[in-house]
């Protein structure tokens, strides 16, 4: 992982344990069209089919197998280069299973090209009973870049009555605009400590989501802001940062996870006559 140190220890020599990597590379056609230029990727990971929907690639990113287990080891490693535009998308939940011994750890790398546009829009993370799951991003702007970069935290399975039971979750993140460190932050929390947070804000099931923004042609007091805002009311929170001209991040505390997904449509259709890459369907808000 260029420029950045694994947040976890490391995992397990298990022999079940996968050692998986996904590495993308987007590039622009002479006509517009973008196309995947590199690839390469080992179970776990598995891709769909690629479409050109005429503003974005669209690729969706599946995991072959039932979810992470004790010692797996994943890496991302995916670019956007000058002038791409690329979507990326999964179809369903990543699950940490119950790891009774070792930890499980995922390293994500993605990279956004001068003039280029990546939307990265997962399913919520679910951490099971037991779990101990570490996973670190890095997120690299170049000048004129634009991104729309979301991430969700479930507080468990929630349908089976297991709630905040997880052992240990590490989530870090680094934002890099132009080679400058924009933000550092990384959470290392048990299942329990991560409940009394939730209590704080008045909510026995918080679901978090984070959504970095990079919109260089946006200015900090753009009506669009105002909107954005708006979106804080009674069942989910909202907050939103500037930590540089044209990059910001949104912070959502959701007491539920209809309550988180309707946010993040709601966030995307706001943005999205400003941020014309947003105007693609994914297929699934």
């Amino acid at each position: 992982m260029s420029g950045s140190a694994p947040v976890a220890p490391p995992a397990t020599d298990a022999k079940s344990a996968l050692r998986g990597h996904l590495h993308l590379g987007a590039a622009a056609r002479a006509n517009g069209e973008t196309y995947l230029a590199r690839q390469s990727f080992r179970a776990p990971f598995h891709l769909s089919k690629p479409y050109w929907d005429g503003r974005a690639l669209h690729v969706q990113l599946v995991n072959s197998t039932a979810g992470i287990l004790a010692g797996d080891e994943l890496e991302l490693d995916v670019a956007a280069e000058a002038g791409a535009s690329l979507a990326v998308t999964t179809p369903a939940a990543a699950r940490a299973f119950m790891m009774q011994s070792g930890a499980a750890r995922c390293c994500q790398r993605f990279a956004v090209g001068e003039g280029a546009w990546l939307e990265y829009a997962p399913e919520a993370l679910y951490p099971h009973r037991e779990t101990d799951y570490a996973q670190h991003t890095r997120l690299e702007l170049a000048a004129g870049a634009s991104a729309f970069f979301t991430d969700q935290l479930a507080p468990g399975r929630v349908g089976r009555g297991e709630c905040w039971a997880w052992r240990r979750l590490r989530i870090g993140l680094e934002i890099v605009q132009e080679g400058q460190l924009l933000l550092r932050e990384r959470l290392d929390a048990s299942g329990a400590e991560l409940a009394r947070l939730a209590a704080f804000h008045g909510m026995r099931e918080a679901w978090f989501g984070t959504a970095v923004i990079a919109a260089p042609g946006i200015a900090a007091d753009a009506p669009v802001w105002e909107q954005v805002r708006a979106l804080h009311r009674d069942g989910c929170l909202c907050g939103v940062t500037a930590l540089d001209p044209g990059v910001w991040i949104v912070r959502l505390v959701a007491s539920g996870g209809l309550a988180l997904r309707d946010t993040f449509a709601a966030l995307r259709a706001a943005l999205a006559p400003v941020l014309p890459g947003l105007q693609a369907d994914l297929r699934k808000l």
